[in-house]
């Protein structure tokens, strides 16, 4: 019965790969801290997050751009990025640093919702604690949804992409061929 139920949610996974989505927006909640974030989908495989993280002391903004590699078809996702902050700290002022993020996200088939961990170190340049190691959990809806024309014209675009590689790889083999007659005669 456990594999048939895994065989189930491979295949929906893999079939998940229709549902992209554009725009996602929710809460994040790690081990002291809760925010919101906000993710757009720029290109394929990147996207830009915006995000706050509040702390009973500190407040924290977060941009980072991220690169997602699909793990089984593109509904299950590994994403790593790099990014900045700014901030306050209550006793502290104004802090501001670089922030780098990896995690996982599934987009849930049949529901607009992802669902993502990560781990978002960050270094401060101007802080009292210049490191730190947050994780947290978040649950994002999905505003917008890629339309299936703008599928319809990736699939088109990936095929052109595709065809002009093979007719660049033939010129370059017919010069091979040629330079290679050349040279024996």
């Amino acid at each position: 019965m456990n594999v048939r139920l895994l065989f189930f949610f491979i295949i929906v996974s893999f079939s998940a790969s229709a549902q992209k989505y554009g725009t996602a927006a929710g809460p994040r909640i790690g081990d002291a801290r809760f925010g919101l974030s906000v993710k757009q989908r720029i290109l394929p495989r990147f996207s830009a997050e915006a995000m706050t993280d509040l702390e009973s002391n500190s407040f924290q903004f977060s941009v980072i751009p991220k690169y997602h590699l699909p793990i089984t078809g593109e509904g299950f996702n590994i994403f790593f990025g790099a990014g900045m902050h700014v901030g306050g700290l209550k006793e502290y002022g104004r802090t501001y640093g670089y922030d780098l993020i990896a995690g996982v996200e599934w987009k849930i088939p049949a529901l607009p919702l992802v669902i993502g961990a990560d781990v978002k170190p960050a270094y401060h340049l101007s802080h009292e604690d210049w490191f730190e190691f947050p994780a947290s959990v978040s649950v994002h809806y999905v505003i917008t949804r890629e339309t299936k024309e703008k599928r319809v014209k990736d699939k088109e675009r990936r095929k052109k992409r595709k065809a002009k590689r093979e007719r660049r790889e033939e010129r370059r083999e017919a010069r091979r061929e040629w330079w290679q007659d050349f040279k024996d005669n």
